[in-house]
């Protein structure tokens, strides 16, 4: 089966629909289309840079319009670029599709051989589907989105200074007991370990890592969601917070797929919580998957013993490592079920 991925600006809906109902009648082809396949109450972001990381083809469709519009369109166009640069210069992946006689939106694009709608849009389908069935069925690997287990997400968790030497069990713990996400735990170096003062309090500045530490993550195209665990308090720039340290979790505005869990006084909120620190490390990846996944819940400043408190201090988290649960208000705000059931499996069973 060859998996497709229609991208599309808001201003040529009407035609990406018309070209979802065309290609979806014909066998050996699986057309993804978000009004079709975003699952309710997961975000939109992950949900379409999976699936486009999974797809052979790329048909970005392009009209005066949209390319000359901001928004999310233009970050799948850059991402299927990135992810062109992965197959041999002979294997056609990105298909640039015009709709009207526009401008191709970069120079890369401008190498690759367009297909005109516009024209004759018969014949300019009979062209996509020439290329599409030109090429051969790529096999699926681990990496890809047809593993034995349906997983739908892969989140992989580093750690890069507390010497965690048990990640690959916990790993597999996580994965035995629930469908929805697949852990790995795979391996980075940090060659600046450096933690740097805030107001006289040491922190893992996020800023300051270099661009090199991305480009590694990039090996692992396959993983969703990157945790990175380090044992310091977090400090970075956030647009509505401004600089900010001391934090128990962030994300880093150079990559949004990369979260950073900070584990400091963890161990010590375990011990009064009763729960072991891999259980506690498990509680703080869950908000995680939350915050990044789920469309319609966040962290509430209101104490409720809950995974989605906000914690500036640990003593904070305790209730909730006690009773490793989602409050009631959050549970409900969950809309997505496999979302939700994965979650609590992770908070009852995991570790």
């Amino acid at each position: 089966m060859k998996k497709v991925f229609i991208s599309y600006g808001r201003e040529d809906a009407d035609s990406a629909r018309r070209l979802y109902r065309q290609l979806k009648t014909l066998s050996g082809i699986q057309v993804w289309y978000d009004q079709v396949h975003l699952l309710a109450g997961v975000s939109w972001k992950p949900a379409i840079r999976k699936a486009i990381r999974e797809s052979d083809f790329f048909l970005a469709l392009l009209s005066t319009s949209s390319v000359k519009r901001r928004g999310y369109v233009q970050k799948e166009r850059k991402d299927a670029l990135a992810i062109l640069d992965e197959f041999p210069e002979d294997q056609p992946f990105l298909i640039p599709i015009r709709l009207d006689q526009c401008e191709l939106p970069s120079e890369k694009m401008g190498d690759i051989q367009y297909v005109d709608l516009f024209r004759d849009w018969n014949r300019g389908v009979q062209k996509i589907l020439g290329t599409i069935n030109s090429q051969p069925e790529r096999p699926r690997t681990s990496g890809s989105m047809e593993l034995a287990a349906p997983y739908r997400y892969r989140c992989g968790i580093v750690d890069l200074d507390n010497g965690l030497t048990n990640l690959p069990y916990v790993c597999s713990l996580l994965n035995s007991i629930q469908s929805f996400f697949h852990f790995t735990h795979p391996s980075i170096t940090l060659r600046s370990k450096r933690p740097r003062s805030f107001e006289g309090s040491l922190n893992f500045d996020i800023d300051a890592l270099p661009k090199s530490f991305y480009d590694e993550k990039h090996d692992y195209l396959n993983v969703d969601l990157l945790a990175c665990l380090t044992k310091y308090p977090l400090a970075g720039t956030d647009d509505d917070l401004g600089h900010f340290w001391n934090y128990f979790s962030a994300p880093t505005r150079v990559d949004g797929t990369v979260h950073f869990v900070s584990t400091h006084e963890l161990y010590e909120a375990s011990k009064q919580a009763g729960c072991s620190f891999e259980k506690a490390v498990v509680y703080n990846i869950a908000s995680q998957l939350i915050v990044y996944f789920a469309s319609d819940v966040g962290f509430h400043d209101q104490v409720r013993g809950c995974i989605m408190d906000f914690c500036e201090e640990r003593s904070v988290m305790v209730k909730g490592l006690k009773q490793m649960r989602l409050c009631v208000s959050c549970s409900k705000s969950l809309k997505n079920n496999e979302l939700r059931a994965a979650v609590l499996a992770i908070l009852k069973e995991g570790v």
